[in-house]
């Protein structure tokens, strides 16, 4: 694949300019990686204000579609007596369901941002897989679990990326 470059605003409006050297789309976002970068990093399409080189190679309308994020949603009457009365739920099908996979952290902070995942209804995994919809790295995370995560498919974020996708729906 070839370089694309663009300026880009954030979240907070600040204006950056970018240059990836491996990169791919799907309908909302854009992930690669620059020359400088271990990791991927993902930025929204409706956040760059302008593409200096390489526009003719983005997908655009034709680019697939970007995994759907479940909405979080109230327990119903009978969830919650299900679980007042101590018997186990019936798991959820993994059609449909976010997969996370969190690495690279500290075995408590990892176990925090799992809970954080269960509680927006994330299925949280242990191994990358074909399903896996997001890679949440830390300063830890080994090479071999990233890369089969990329070759899923997956996006790779961090930790603040992760919490500002729970919070808002939105990668920044």
């Amino acid at each position: 694949m070839t370089t694309i470059k663009f300026s880009y605003r954030d979240a907070k409006g600040d204006l950056s300019q970018r240059e990836l050297i491996q990169w791919s789309e799907n309908s909302l976002y854009i992930q690669g990686r620059s020359a400088a970068d271990s990791f991927p990093k993902t930025f929204r399409k409706d956040r760059i204000v302008e593409v200096y080189f390489g526009a003719e190679l983005l997908l655009n309308d034709a680019a697939p579609p970007a995994p759907e994020l479940l909405q979080k949603t109230r327990p119903s009457a009978k969830a919650v007596s299900a679980a007042t009365s101590h018997h186990p739920s019936p798991k959820a099908t993994p059609g449909g369901i976010n997969q996370i996979l969190f690495t690279g952290f500290a075995a408590v902070h990892r176990a925090e941002l799992e809970q954080k995942a269960l509680d927006s209804g994330f299925k949280v995994m242990s191994t990358p897989g074909n399903t896996l919809t997001f890679l949440c790295y830390g300063d830890n995370a080994g090479p071999t679990k990233v890369a089969k995560a990329q070759e899923a498919g997956a996006f790779i974020i961090d930790a603040e990326q992760f919490l500002t996708l729970i919070m808002t729906g939105e990668m920044s």
